[in-house]
């Protein structure tokens, strides 16, 4: 079986200057773990997962934490402003790992496992044609 035949082929995305607000919308509308970013042309520039995500969460949740018990540094303060500002393209994943729609499903599954990946984009020509995910590779075996 080929990536093609269980890919998902109308793919969420973002452009680069979407804020992580708008992100964080349409992550909990859709209830997906991460989008794809492309350009204005289709070109994939990169990723945003739900990982990149809590990251930030926990960076801001250990700097409340501190100034609990050193109060007025102003880090967590700073963190969610920054959180509030941000745009995708400066937290997205770059160098993003991608199959191409003739891959066959049972070499995905290998990426993902060493790789310890849940969603890769499929590609063609550098375009963003679809995701495919553990869940739609689970989905075809049950």
């Amino acid at each position: 079986m080929k990536v093609k035949d269980i890919m998902t082929k109308n793919v969420i995305t973002v452009k680069p200057e979407t804020t992580l607000k708008e992100l964080a919308k349409i992550i909990k509308t859709h209830r997906i773990n991460g989008v794809p970013v492309v350009d204005e042309g289709d070109t994939l520039v990169g990723i945003v997962t739900m990982t990149d995500m809590l990251k930030i969460l926990r960076d801001i949740y250990y700097w409340a934490e501190i100034e609990k018990a050193k109060p007025g540094l102003g880090v967590k303060d700073a963190l969610i402003e920054e959180k509030n500002n941000a745009t995708v393209q400066t937290k997205m994943t770059t160098g993003v790992y991608t199959v191409s729609e003739e891959e066959s499903v049972e070499d995905v599954v290998e990426i993902m496992c060493k790789r310890n990946i849940h969603t890769i984009p499929v590609v063609k020509e550098k375009k963003l044609i679809g995701v495919i995910g553990a869940t739609d590779i689970v989905n075809i075996f049950v």
